[in-house]
């Protein structure tokens, strides 16, 4: 078994993104608040947002539960640039629920809205065609 070693860049150049995601909160939550929420200071929240403080898997954790939001959520969109923001989690998620008619409607509305390229692909008879 062999171990693979992690290297991580310096915290200042990956900034997280807990100032963003603690704005996004219903009421907008303070760094004193969300301090408490997890137990360190208002100051320990602002070096963590600023990057002047080790964002550790600790605080990533404690972070997020308090957000509501999982640890990776915290991380920067340029660490993670395929990772949803909590707007369009939310909208998976009103389509995960959908029933297939309001899917369909969905569906015509994001057509209109962004078109699908001409190259998309068309199943005809059970094969796929390009358009």
């Amino acid at each position: 078994m062999s171990a693979e070693i992690l290297h991580f860049v310096p915290v200042s150049e990956a900034p997280n993104r807990i100032r963003e995601l603690r704005s996004q909160t219903n009421p907008r939550l303070s760094q004193e608040a969300l301090g408490q929420m997890i137990g360190v200071s208002k100051v320990t929240i602002s070096d963590l947002e600023r990057g002047e403080m080790a964002l550790t898997v600790d605080y990533m954790r404690r972070i997020a539960d308090a957000l509501r939001v999982t640890p990776a959520d915290l991380l920067s969109h340029r660490d993670n640039p395929d990772a949803l923001n909590l707007d369009e989690r939310h909208l998976v998620e009103q389509l995960r629920q959908a029933t297939p008619e309001q899917r369909e409607q969905l569906q015509k509305v994001a057509d209109v809205i962004a078109p699908r390229p001409s190259s998309a692909t068309i199943e005809t008879f059970g094969t796929r065609k390009r358009a």
